[in-house]
């Protein structure tokens, strides 16, 4: 006879700053109550494409797995059970991280001359909702391998890395640095927001690339031998590509 379960969120609703990290918890038990200890459960995150698994966590002895979240935007988060050979499947209801409203801009970016020259597209005045979601999934892949040509979800290379967050997202971009410079729109350097792409080199010939994450840094799969991680803008040169 298998056992019915329950998975519940330890907190159902709380309120953050953006970037500010707070405990996600799950507890898994059974439907009367007991703890049920060394469960894996999965996490997972509402996206517009849907609910995306992105970790993995292991319940203790009391039943209770978490992770620290770090969210820029209002994000919900849910746990699921596959099921064993004893223990029926379950999914939580999700726990709601809410993010404070950042202070309004004072001023609007204006349009500028980027790199050789070329005439760039107005900033928005705030980052876009897909940009900050398209940086929260970014840092989840953060300590997975570079692997050239890869194209995740364990091993990425740099243009794999943003192919397969933006695809998490509903959007198709294409695979190569040179092809995903093509497909988006120029930003002026200074105007770049959360989710814009960073390109290095030069148009026809892109070598790197990163997701902008605010503060000058990127989320990059930088070389063979490193892993997904954040670093800080190594250079004054560079383009900017908004995904549309």
């Amino acid at each position: 006879m298998r056992t019915a379960v329950s998975l519940t969120p330890a907190v159902p609703d709380v309120t953050v700053n953006a970037d500010e990290p707070v405990e996600v918890g799950f507890r898994f038990t059974t439907r009367s109550g007991g703890a049920l200890a060394d469960q894996d459960i999965l996490v997972q995150a509402l996206f517009p494409n849907g609910w995306t698994t992105f970790k993995a966590l292991r319940t203790d002895a009391g039943g209770y797995a978490s992770y620290t979240a770090r969210v820029l935007t209002t994000t919900q988060i849910r746990a699921t059970f596959a099921g064993g050979p004893e223990l029926d499947a379950a999914t939580s209801d999700a726990a709601v991280v809410r993010v404070r409203p950042a202070p309004p801009a004072t001023a609007a970016p204006v349009a500028a001359r980027g790199p050789a020259g070329e005439t760039v597209a107005d900033a928005p005045t705030g980052a876009t909702t897909i940009g900050e979601k398209a940086v929260y999934l970014a840092s989840l892949q953060a300590g997975k391998p570079y692997v050239y040509g890869a194209e995740g979800p364990y091993n990425f290379d740099c243009s794999g890395l943003i192919q397969y967050v933006y695809k998490q997202l509903g959007i198709t971009l294409p695979r190569t640095t040179d092809q995903q410079f093509a497909a988006t729109t120029r930003i002026s350097r200074g105007s770049e927001q959360p989710g814009d792409l960073i390109f290095f080199g030069e148009p026809g010939s892109i070598y790197h690339e990163g997701i902008y994450a605010g503060d000058g840094k990127i989320w990059v799969a930088p070389k063979s031998g490193d892993v997904v991680k954040l670093e800080t803008i190594w250079t004054s040169s560079y383009y900017v590509g908004r995904v549309r």
